[in-house]
C-alpha cells in the first residue's frame, strides 16, 4: 500500500490542552544542548507560553505519533537580544558578587523575588560585573526535533 502525500496541513485550536512531547535541540549549527528525547515525555500546556512560539505552532499541526524538525528564527524562539538587558552592577551590591567571573551563568531573581531566570556574566572588572539578562538563546536561530507523544 502506498503512503499518500499530504498537500495541506491541518491547524487545530488546541489552546489549553496538554501536549506530551519528546524533543532535542538548541542553537542551530551547534550540538543539541536540550535533550528530552528519551524517557517520560514533557507535559506542555498549549498556549501557556512555556516553550518557544515555533514549538507551540508545531503542536497545533502535529498528529499524535508524528515528529518533525523545526528551524526556529529568533522572533519565534526567545526573541532578539535586548541591549537594555545588559548592564554593569557593582560587585558590592550582589550576593557573591566578588566570586562572579566572566563566562559564568547565575540565576537572577526578579525584583519581587518570585521568579528566577538564567543570566550570564559577560564582562568583569575588580569592582563590577556586566550581566546579560537576555535568555541565552535570544537572538539565535534554534533547531529542534519534536515528537507529539500524546494530547489530552
Amino acid at each position: 500500500m502506498r503512503a499518500e502525500r499530504r498537500d495541506t496541513v491541518k491547524i487545530f485550536d488546541r489552546a489549553g490542552r496538554t501536549a506530551y512531547i519528546r524533543y532535542r535541540g538548541g542553537v542551530a549549527g551547534e550540538r543539541p544542548h536540550d535533550d528530552r528525547s528519551q524517557g517520560e515525555p514533557l507535559a506542555v500546556r498549549i498556549g501557556a507560553h512555556r516553550v518557544p512560539k515555533g514549538v507551540e505552532r508545531a503542536l497545533d499541526v502535529l498528529e499524535v505519533g508524528e515528529s518533525c524538525t523545526l528551524v526556529i528564527p529568533p522572533e519565534e524562539g526567545y526573541g532578539e537580544a535586548d541591549p537594555k538587558l545588559v548592564r554593569w552592577y557593582p560587585r558590592s551590591v550582589l550576593d557573591h558578587g566578588y566570586d562572579m567571573k566572566e563566562g559564568t551563568m547565575v540565576m537572577w531573581q526578579s525584583a519581587d523575588g518570585l521568579a528566577a531566570k538564567p543570566a550570564s556574566i559577560v564582562d568583569a572588572t575588580k569592582d563590577a560585573v556586566k550581566i546579560d539578562l537576555n535568555h541565552p538563546y535570544a537572538g539565535k536561530t534554534l533547531e529542534y526535533w519534536v515528537e507529539l507523544v500524546d494530547l489530552k
